[in-house]
């Protein structure tokens, strides 16, 4: 029999639009590769934020996304568009699983 697909990552349905020149959310990352910044659509969904260290990060594996102090996990899943989920102008850090 042919081997199983793994499932689909939580994030895969999310839109991740363009880069605003102006304007938008500011995240800057913290990857175990360097600091990133970019701007994201205010409409994105927290799920965008996944799409785009899973595409552009190089990170091998799982991996999860903490913002805030004390941090708290963000949640793949979540459709809560940027504009409402406390992640302008803040440090999300890129913590690798195992």
């Amino acid at each position: 029999p042919p081997p199983v697909a793994p499932p689909p990552a939580p994030w895969a349905a999310a839109v991740l639009s363009p880069e605003p020149e102006a304007g938008g959310i500011f995240v800057n990352f913290r990857t175990p590769k360097g600091a990133r910044k970019r701007r994201f659509a205010i409409t994105d969904a927290v799920g965008a934020l996944f799409k785009y260290v899973a595409a552009e990060a190089e990170i091998a594996g799982d991996f999860d996304l903490l913002c805030g102090f004390p941090p708290k996990k963000l949640d793949p899943a979540d459709t809560t568009a940027l504009e409402s989920a406390g992640v302008n102008n803040q440090a999300v850090q890129v913590k690798v699983r195992g």
